[in-house]
Formats: C-alpha cells, structure tokens, sequence
C-alpha cells in the first residue's frame, strides 16, 4: 500500500504545481461492481483512503449514468476521485443480458488510463466480491493478484484487459469472453475464486468453459504462459497418465481452400509419470509426443465444437478469415455466427518433450 502512495506523489510532484492536490485529499478507486436494476447504474467501489492512516472502504451509489454514482462517492467522501488506479471492473449479469453501455465512460474519462482488467460475476455473488479481502489491500488487488498467479501457473482463466474487451466487441467475428469470479467456501470460510469462461451468444445466452476448456483455448489463443496438462498413456483399464508442463506454446492459424487451419507447436517436460512405456528408450519419447499431440488436438477440437454449437466465435475464425479472404462472407450483411457451424477445421500440434527430469520407468 505504501508503495501505491508513493507512486501517486510522484505523479503530482513530476506534473508541477498546477492543479495540485494533497494525496490526503484523494479517494484512489482500485475497484468497481457495475450492475444495472430499475433503469438505474448501482455502482460499488472499492476505494483506499489516506488520512492518518491507510483504509479500505467499500461504498455503494447509484444514479442514471456512471458519471452520477462516481460524483456521488466524491460527495460523500469530501475528496476528489483518484481513477488512474483503478485494477479491476465487474460487471453483473444484468449488464452483459440487457446489453448496458457501461463502457462508454472509460473511453471518454479523461482520468481514466483505461488499464485495468474485466471480469465478471452472478447476481448471487455480487454484493459479496468487495466485502472480502478488507484487511489487507482489499479484494479489488487480491483480484488482480489472483489473475496473475493463475495466468503463471495453470492458465485456466484468461486476463482480459479493457482495451482488448472493447477490440473484440467492435471487431467483426469476434465475440468476447469474460472471466468468472465466485465465491468458494474454504474451511468454511469464504474465498474469492476464478472458476470457468463466461461467453454470451446472440440472443444473450450464457454458456461456459471449464477450467480444462478454458486451458485448450488459451492454448489456441496464446494466452498460455505455462500450464500443466495430464495425458493417458492409452492404457484405460489402470487410468495411467503422464503429466506434461507446457512452458512453450505458439498457435497460428491459416485459412486455405476454404479450411480454416489451427496449428500449434508446444515444448514441455515431464512431471510426473506412470505409463508402463520405458522411458530410456528414445521411441517412448517419441510415442509420448504423439500422445500429447493427439491429446491436445481432441480438446482443441472440443473447444471448436463448443463455439459451433453456441454459434458463437469467441475463438477469433471469422475474424482471421474476414481479414485474409473479405470476398468469402459479406459480415455486414449474414450472420457470420450461422456460417459458423459450417466451417470446416482442421487442427494440428506438434509436441516436443525436452526434458523428463529424475522421471524413470
């Protein structure tokens, strides 16, 4: 926390004196809940309050536009809003199904450095999501941490920033995806949680992928960092697997003769093993990245199906197509989402295990 504070002195102290304001008199917004009920925004926000000392406080406003509920916070605070902060955005169900314009007054804040990430969360869970985290540096931070541990680590949810929300929605064969939080019990005690892709078709139905799917399409999207993927050995009958840690991925993809290409190239090494293949000889190796191929080609392939089923593509095909071959589909005109379920895809991975460790068999 003192680290933020220092940061936001040295901003006003390399901006000069003009229009200079004492931190003590600033209320930092690091989190926002957007929800929309009886045609009205209810916003509530995390702030960090600087007086004598550091404070978290969660406080709830409401009025007709956004404008109104963050001028209501200043009002109520006596300080002025500090928005260049601010880490993280939720948005409810009722904002995605009703198709709110909540976005419009991140473009035009000029306070708004538009760096902060999206998320979202049920109508069950919201009210709880910035009442947890309060005594350290509130749920607001605990979020963003949380996002970039699960991006190093297992990659099954996805970090979406607001600037690349906002390029998938005005993009044409782009649908966006949101990140889910909830509430888990832990030790029965309450938890703040990243479970599942939200995804909105259309028609403003939810669907979801879960942690598994939402690995697969990181993979097809680059949003893997490193993850760690469990592979049967073809041996169904002992449930015997070996797990692969994927610390280098690149998909691509290409669309020829009217087939719409994915290619992926992963590296990885073994973790932990139970195949009865010897892994001393060199065709084990050879049979393992086989494994790990098809494998990964079977999910991937379950996530093609998943966007073709919904006749949503949140996967991005349209958009490569509609960029590389504009004669092939007027999306002005047609519904690229019904042309969707007609694509046909090929995919295909090339697994390279490099390393198996103390792993002996």
């Amino acid at each position: 926390m003192k680290k933020i504070l220092i940061i936001i002195s040295l901003i006003f102290m390399l901006s000069g004196c003009f229009d200079y304001i004492e931190v003590d008199d600033l209320l930092i917004i690091s989190g926002i809940l957007i929800d929309y009920e009886d045609d009205k925004f209810k916003i509530t926000s995390q702030l960090i309050e600087n007086d004598e000392k550091t404070v978290i406080k969660v406080v709830t406003t409401e009025g007709e536009t956004i404008e109104e509920c963050i001028a209501e916070i200043s009002k109520l605070s006596n300080k002025d809003i500090f928005l260049s902060h601010l880490k993280v955005v939720v948005i409810t169900d009722n904002i995605i199904k009703n198709n709110i314009n909540f976005y419009d007054y991140f473009l035009r804040e000029p306070k708004s450095k538009m760096n902060f990430y999206l998320y979202t969360v049920s109508n069950e869970d919201k009210d709880k999501i910035f009442n947890m985290n309060k005594k350290d540096d509130g749920s607001a931070l605990f979020i963003k941490d949380m996002m970039d541990f699960n991006n190093k680590i297992f990659s099954t949810s996805t970090p979406t920033s607001f600037l690349d929300y906002m390029y998938k929605k005005l993009e044409v064969g782009l649908t966006p995806i949101y990140p889910n939080l909830t509430i888990k019990k832990n030790n029965d005690e309450d938890t703040l949680y990243l479970q599942d892709i939200i995804i909105y078709d259309d028609n403003q139905n939810k669907f979801k992928l879960d942690d598994k799917e939402g690995v697969f399409y990181n993979i097809i999207t680059n949003n893997v960092e490193e993850t760690v993927i469990n592979i049967p050995c073809n041996e169904n009958e002992n449930n015997d697997n070996f797990s692969l840690n994927i610390y280098f991925i690149k998909s691509n993809f290409k669309w020829k003769n009217e087939v719409f290409n994915i290619n992926t190239k992963i590296t990885g090494k073994i973790n932990s093993y139970s195949c009865k293949y010897d892994l001393t000889d060199n065709k084990t190796i050879e049979k393992l990245n086989n494994l790990a191929s098809e494998y990964i080609n079977e999910n991937i392939n379950n996530v093609v199906n998943i966007a073709k089923e919904n006749k949503t593509d949140f996967i991005g095909i349209g958009n490569y197509i509609y960029k590389h071959d504009k004669n092939y589909f007027d999306f002005e005109n047609d519904d690229w989402n019904n042309k969707l379920s007609n694509i046909k895809v090929k995919v295909n991975t090339n697994t390279t295990i490099k390393y198996i460790g103390e792993v002996r068999k």
